[in-house]
């Protein structure tokens, strides 16, 4: 009942394909196989880290201590990772624990529409005042002005951040 040991092996290519374009397309590689050099994949040419890692857990006793899940993580995004329980006994008392890929699929994109948010619309009359104002503060927003700034953005109906955006975004207009 010490610990378990730990292996892992590497499923499907999970490398999103139309990143740049802000998709999501993978190659449908289904599990990883390596080339002579061992860490790029002979079906798809992709490096291993972009193959799903799955931990292969053997328990000493046949019984698991604990939920039996084990993380990975990266630099940019924690994903859990698929596990696998074996004991040391017959092929029938194996079990075996997945992570839905589709799962994680969907956390991914739902997390890249959350990213964005629309676009602010202004009308004639809020851009006229904003250009006006940003003039008369020199297209600069002030410390000392805090106060009448955030008057200003009170009376337009507009966050002081989105002000700023557009203050930067206009300056040299």
């Amino acid at each position: 009942m010490g610990n378990p040991k730990e292996e892992f092996v590497y499923g499907a290519c999970m490398r999103n394909h139309a990143a740049k374009l802000g998709g999501h397309a993978t190659d449908g590689c289904g599990e990883f196989t390596p080339t002579h050099g061992g860490f790029h994949c002979g079906a798809c040419q992709c490096h291993q880290n972009f193959h799903q890692k799955i931990a292969v857990v053997a328990n000493g006793g046949g019984t698991s201590g604990g939920d039996g899940k084990v993380d990975s993580s990266s630099r940019t995004e924690r994903v859990e990772t698929e596990v696998m329980e074996v004991s040391d006994g017959t092929q029938e008392e194996k079990q075996m624990r997945k992570v839905s890929v589709a799962q994680q699929q969907h956390e991914v994109m739902m997390q890249i529409r959350r990213g964005r948010r629309p676009r602010t619309k202004f009308t004639e009359e809020q851009t006229q005042m904003m250009f006006a104002f940003a003039s008369d503060l020199g297209w600069k927003i002030k410390r000392d002005r805090s106060d009448e700034i955030n008057w200003f953005c009170r009376e337009i109906r507009v966050s002081r951040h989105v002000f700023k955006v557009w203050l930067n975004n206009h300056k040299h207009h």
